[in-house]
């Protein structure tokens, strides 16, 4: 297990959800098998002493908190609010680029700084691994980060650890809501909020109206 997935473990996770992961979902990383989630054997492997997971839907639940934390992503239409057993699950922090093991990164721990930011290479590529749609960042984002972390000076991080935590806290803003940018349209891309991509976009009610009018035309 990597430095990426260690941190991401440390997040405000359930202990269910930290078993998930760690006992079911990375041994299987080391095979050749696609990762699927199968509810049978998840809630056979939770409820060893009590019975705490009966649904699904609960499972899911726990999916959900891994994918929040940058650990998981699921392949295909699927979500949150059913059961995803059978689902296929890709470990997004198991596979590191060799610039993501620089010793650079990692050697000098320090507390953050009004000055900081992410160095733009790494910031990029945490962001593919973690699956972050829109990696545009805005000054408020940043600042909201900084003043955090400066009121916990004792915390003190390596730059690799700050650009991850940076690069989350942004995945989860996209998720609970859209990114602030004046005149741009926002739409959701799977679970996370992104800049809309040019073009003509109707929901429901116009494609129903212009499909309504050129019948009668």
């Amino acid at each position: 297990m990597n430095e990426l997935e260690l941190t991401a473990l440390k997040q405000d996770l359930s202990n269910e959800a930290r078993v998930l992961y760690c006992l079911y979902l990375r041994p299987q990383h080391q095979q050749t098998t696609p990762i699927i989630i199968n509810n049978k054997a998840i809630i056979a492997l939770l409820n060893t002493q009590n019975t705490k997971l009966s649904l699904g839907r609960q499972i899911s639940a726990l999916c959900k908190e891994l994918y929040r934390a940058g650990l998981i992503d699921i392949e295909g239409e699927y979500s949150f609010d059913r059961s995803l057993n059978g689902a296929t699950v890709r470990l997004t922090l198991c596979a590191l680029s060799t610039a993501l093991d620089d010793d650079k990164l990692h050697q000098q721990h320090h507390k953050i700084s009004i000055t900081w930011r992410p160095v733009s290479a790494l910031f990029q590529q945490v962001c593919q691994l973690v699956g972050l749609i829109e990696t545009d960042y805005n000054a408020d984002e940043l600042g909201e980060f900084i003043a955090y972390w400066l009121g916990r000076p004792e915390i003190q991080q390596s730059q690799y650890q700050w650009t991850q935590k940076f690069v989350l806290h942004l995945k989860q803003r996209r998720i609970r809501y859209p990114i602030a940018k004046d005149d741009v349209a926002q739409t959701k891309q799977g679970h996370q909020w992104a800049t809309a991509k040019a073009g003509i976009e109707f929901d429901e009610n116009v494609r129903q109206l212009i499909s309504k009018y050129s019948e009668s035309s």
